[in-house]
């Protein structure tokens, strides 16, 4: 049978054969350099770090090794299954389609599929992907050192887009879906349902949390789809988080994602006239989001994973979502007669795919995936309140009053419970076009607040939140219920994380304003384009060049930011902080505030403002600085700052002394490995020579400092590459004059 004959707009129950389409087969992770199906491209320009693959199927993606910055609470999706977050993964189903199939060849009741199928197996790509970047990495010196960075994408800021939007990294794609098209006989096949990718990134400050796909699907072949229906997928499961690793918590403290609460707003007529943000931002947003529930399995109240061995701080007190920006009401041929469906999606529930229930024989189209694609699964199981009328939108796990998240039908205590929306029935005529365009995205109260509110938790004194919706639940539904055996202060520790649902609509409106403005929210300045950090023994040396940002007329200076050590519970401060004056061709900051043989991060941002009457800019973010991209300065290696040399040899200290791998300062300190020993107040050229105490030579450490160093950092490694054991060792200082002075250390490990 030719496919272009194909019988449409008919169902015909109980006269043909039914078969459906099951998503499969996965697709490796490779470089661009094969297939244009093969191709990848990483979106590392925001808060959400995601993988995007050519043919629109599953990877696997690592961003941990490497520049991951747990300080700044990043999120990365890991790409192995099927969700949605780059525009990736749809689901497509409709009825009375011809099955190419030889052992079927006919037209069956239901077919389902995803991009990547079981007979496209490695997709279809009809126009190559494009992975471009706006601003590049800064040329980076450390202490005399260059860093080698490999920026994720093309920097090509004469791309046309860039001068239309303002977005700092696009990904483009366009796809073939398998509707329309016969792989069993190329020679008759006909074309199939064009799906064009578009996904976008910010690294401008109010911008920076969220990715948008903007996906239009295009019917190219010459039939007529009927009960079409797109769905979509994401869940908190399938990410990596960058904080809460360092220091890394027991196991039996650790934060599980697959025990999380999810919500629907929405689906609900009262939604639209609720309000978030002090009353500055419309209820009108559909938004699907996924927060840290308790794990009834275990005593206490874990919600937000609190470390209690680590002062209570929470390594999960932030909630990950997803908000539709715009679903066409119906298909179209011209954009101007493209319209938002606020009733889309159609269908939202919640649930373990496996665990959804189904009756066979009740169903007319004998298919589980398209009972639940179409409404039926929340149908059976609906959400409570004024629902929309011709919508289908499943319970919300949360506002069940049951204190266990995976205690509904289909619920699942250790699986992922995907956050499924379904957008339809569409009649697909050919030449039609339907847009839809989602944001991925995380907000909460945040990592720093979130170690606050722990160590304030543990230790029994915090209070409650300010201007609470509801005096028992906070931000969460008025019938959530707590864990049984919850104290009055894991209450008020859940209502801090529940103010996160505020954060959650405030980006929601955010994404939404953008896509009302045309991608046009006021730019972000350019990272310094060349940055240089020596530490000297007068200081902290920071040297920068800027031209871009400094030639932007709402230029506001810059930022210098700065921490001690790499662990998740210290946190940036600004060190310097100028105004629109501070133009020059070089600049120089000197940061003499700093502790010897400590470990110190950096990282330089350009300043601008965004005018009070920007029309384009959010309404809160009006008059407020913007930043360029912290993500855009890697500041992958640490400055050790030395003292000052001196030549008196009797002033040299060894530090610590005893040395104890046991002692926390030593952690706080930076020494993340806990090794390492620091002789201060040297000769800006001695030889060090350490001996055991029996006169066994140790090790010989040459220090002649460039940088008029006073001391430096010994890892204890000995000269055969061994870590020194417990003992007394001996430090003999040498000139080069030959004056000699000694000094005993102890070891303790």
């Amino acid at each position: 049978m030719n496919i272009k004959k194909i019988i449409t707009g008919n169902y015909l129950a109980g006269k043909l054969s039914l078969f459906i389409f099951l998503w499969s087969a996965q697709v490796s992770f490779v470089n661009a350099q094969g297939t244009p199906e093969q191709a990848v491209a990483q979106m590392k320009m925001g808060k959400l770090w995601a993988g995007v693959t050519a043919n629109g199927g599953t990877s696997t993606f690592e961003y941990r090794a490497g520049f991951f910055p747990n300080d700044y609470g990043i999120l990365g999706h890991r790409g192995q299954y099927y969700e949605a977050y780059t525009g990736g993964n749809l689901t497509l189903a409709t009825t009375g389609w011809y099955n190419p199939d030889p052992l079927v060849d006919s037209v069956v009741n239901v077919a389902i599929y995803r991009m990547v199928n079981q007979y496209m197996t490695t997709g279809k790509v009809l126009e190559p992907m494009r992975n471009y970047i706006r601003y590049k990495y800064p040329q980076q010196v450390i202490d005399f050192q260059p860093l080698d960075l490999t920026d994720f994408g093309e920097y090509n800021p004469g791309y046309p887009e860039f001068q239309n939007y303002t977005f700092d990294q696009v990904v483009e794609v366009t796809n073939e879906h398998i509707f329309g098209t016969n792989p069993f006989d190329p020679q008759n096949s006909g074309p199939g349902i064009k799906i064009k990718r578009k996904i976008m990134s910010w690294s401008q400050t109010f911008h920076d949390n969220y990715i948008i796909s903007d996906v239009e699907l295009e019917n190219v072949t010459d039939s007529t789809w009927e009960n079409f229906y797109i769905s979509i997928q994401e869940n908190a499961y399938n990410v990596y988080f960058s904080n809460g690793s360092n220091p890394a918590p027991p196991a039996s403290e650790r934060f599980n994602p697959a025990e999380t609460w999810q919500h629907y707003h929405g689906g609900r007529a009262s939604d639209t006239s609720k309000t978030f943000v002090n009353g500055a931002v419309s209820g009108k947003l559909r938004v699907y989001y996924e927060y840290s529930a308790d794990d009834p399995r275990s005593p206490g109240d874990n919600m937000g994973a609190p470390v209690p061995s680590q002062d209570g701080r929470l390594t999960n007190p932030n909630m990950i979502f997803y908000t539709i920006l715009h679903a066409s009401k119906q298909p179209y041929s011209d954009a101007s007669e493209d319209e938002d469906d606020f009733l889309q999606p159609r269908v939202t529930y919640t649930g373990k795919a496996t665990e959804i229930p189904y009756n066979q024989a009740n169903d007319e189209f004998g298919s589980s995936n398209f009972y639940a694609i179409r409404g039926g699964y929340a149908a059976d199981y609906p959400m409570q309140g004024d629902i929309f009328e011709g919508t289908y939108h499943g319970l919300n796990p949360d506002e069940l009053g049951v204190t266990d998240y995976a205690d509904y039908v289909a619920g699942y205590p250790t699986g992922a419970h995907e956050k499924t929306v379904a957008f339809g029935p569409y009649t697909f005529e050919p030449g039609k076009k339907i847009r839809l365009v989602w944001a991925s995205g995380t907000a909460g109260i945040g990592f720093e607040k979130g170690k606050e509110i722990g160590n304030k938790w543990i230790n029994g004194t915090l209070d409650n939140p300010p201007n609470m919706p509801d005096a028992e639940t906070g931000w969460l539904p008025s019938d959530f219920k707590f864990p049984i055996d919850a104290t009055e202060m894991d209450k008020r520790k859940d209502r801090w994380i529940s103010m996160g649902i505020d954060s959650v609509m405030l980006t929601a409106a955010r994404a939404k304003w953008n896509f009302d403005n045309n991608y046009n929210v006021p730019q972000s300045p350019p990272p310094p384009d060349y940055v240089n950090i020596t530490g000297l023994g007068t200081g902290v040396e920071i040297a920068w060049s800027d031209p871009g940002a400094e030639a932007m007329p709402n230029f506001a200076g810059y930022r210098i930011m700065r921490r001690i050590s790499a662990a998740d519970t210290v946190f940036y401060e600004p060190i310097y902080d100028s105004g629109p004056d501070d133009i020059a061709a070089d600049h120089l900051y000197i940061d003499n505030t700093v502790l010897p043989g400590a470990q110190y991060y950096y990282y330089v941002q350009a300043k601008a403002v965004i005018d009070e009457n920007d029309m384009s800019a959010h309404p809160l973010s009006r008059g407020k600085i913007i930043y360029s991209s912290r993500l855009l300065h890697p500041n992958v290696d640490f400055i050790d700052p030395p003292r000052l040399s001196q030549d008196d040899l009797s002033k040299i200290r060894i530090v610590p002394n005893p040395y104890n791998i046991n002692d926390p300062a030593l952690n706080d300190y930076g020494w993340t490995d806990k090794r390492g020993l620091v002789f201060f107040n040297l000769p800006g050229t001695v030889t060090v020579k350490i001996y055991t105490e029996n006169g066994d030579l140790v090790q010989t450490l040459e220090h002649d400092s460039p940088v008029k160093a006073g001391s430096f950092r010994w890892d204890m490694i000995t000269s055969n590459q061994q870590v020194i054991s417990s003992g007394v060792y001996i430090a003999v200082f040498e000139k080069p004059n030959g004056e000699i002075s000694y000094q005993k250390f102890i070891v303790v490990r």
